[in-house]
């Protein structure tokens, strides 16, 4: 059963490209006969080997350039828009990590970086954005695109160098109510897996290998990780789902040095402000988080004293090891971790029971 056909003229290839929706595959045909069900890992693979110039991003954000110009979009406008995001975020979804980095050029990803970062800029300053929460549909779809393009390392690196999520940052905080309504709720939530899914690329590829209080450091400096405790503070609601993958998020910087923490988390910086911002209204409904953002507070709090001898890091010029159970007490060895156990048993049980 044919869902939907959309037929486009791509430049870059001069040729005809029908996009078939059969069965629920994504497939991309060409004129020449060449068929690609991107929806698949083995699709996606075949179009990338099988493209000899790989031109797909810049020829996609040159034609969503000029739709833009349009004051108003008819339903072909709608088409390209939606067709130019979905073959990026199939292709960056479904094909090999070693096929991503060897046949897409850096200098397409750079494209569409520069495009998505030129775009935030412009959302930044709209009107409609900053008072009321309101996107264009090609702000939306441009907004919603590093969700897959971050599964892959590099444009994450890319990302980093070309201060994507200072303006990312920027775009967030132009957004002046302190409710979310509209597209707002939406893009916060964006916002928020945008930034976990960079997370999770920079530190579990072997590639790059970064450490998390790095990426955490790289997040807090560029003003984003700042932005990801508004998006928790001003959502009025969370899916089980974004729970489930907030939670290691919140316990990987729970488990940062006390020197990052103590500098930024404190009352006075704007991550520290924005996390008793949180703390102050409540998320009863969200016993998960609220437990993991105490954790941190409590930590900030008691920070580089040993809960046993009462030592402090500056004293002992080293970093103290965290309970890894309640994730709140630190202890200058296990030497002194062992001897108040049996003190901090109870305590630390009930939180790792509630974790």
């Amino acid at each position: 059963k044919i869902q939907s056909v959309h037929t486009r003229t791509d430049e870059a290839y001069s040729s005809m490209v029908t996009w078939t929706m059969i069965g629920g595959n994504s497939i991309l045909k060409f004129s020449d006969g060449r068929r690609f069900d991107i929806g698949t890992k083995e699709g996606a693979n075949a179009l990338l080997r099988g493209l000899t110039k790989f031109d797909l991003f810049s020829s996609k954000m040159k034609a969503i350039s000029k739709i833009q110009k349009k004051k108003r979009l008819n339903n072909n406008d709608k088409g390209v828009i939606r067709d130019a995001t979905f073959v990026l975020r199939e292709l960056s979804r479904h094909c090999d990590e070693v096929l991503f980095r060897e046949k897409i050029p850096l200098s397409e990803i750079q494209c569409w970086l520069d495009f998505t970062i030129l775009q935030l800029h412009k959302m930044s300053s709209d009107p409609k954005w900053i008072h009321k929460g309101h996107l264009e549909l090609y702000d939306k779809c441009l907004l919603s695109d590093p969700l897959t393009m971050f599964l892959h390392p590099v444009p994450v690196d890319l990302a980093f160098e070309g201060k994507y999520f200072q303006a990312l940052a920027d775009f967030a905080k132009a957004y002046k109510s302190r409710r979310s309504s509209g597209d707002s709720e939406k893009a916060f939530e964006v916002i928020f897996f945008i930034v976990i899914m960079a997370f999770r690329s920079s530190t579990e590829s072997p590639e790059t290998n970064s450490s998390a209080e790095l990426v955490f450091q790289n997040f807090e400096a560029s003003g984003v990780l700042e932005q990801v405790f508004r998006c928790i503070a001003i959502s009025r609601s969370f899916e089980p789902y974004a729970v489930d993958v907030m939670s290691p998020f919140l316990d990987e910087l729970g488990t940062c040095s006390g020197e990052f923490l103590g500098k930024k988390f404190n009352k006075g910086q704007p991550c520290g402000d924005m996390l008793y911002a949180i703390l102050d209204q409540g998320l009863t409904n969200f016993p998960e988080i609220s437990i993991r953002l105490e954790n941190i507070k409590d930590r900030v709090e008691k920070m580089g004293v040993c809960n046993n001898c009462g030592k402090s890091e500056e004293e002992l010029e080293k970093l103290f090891l965290m309970c890894s159970g309640c994730r709140s007490n630190v202890y200058c060895s296990e030497v002194c971790q062992l001897a108040d156990w049996k003190a901090h048993k109870k305590e630390c049980r009930r939180a790792t029971s509630n974790n």
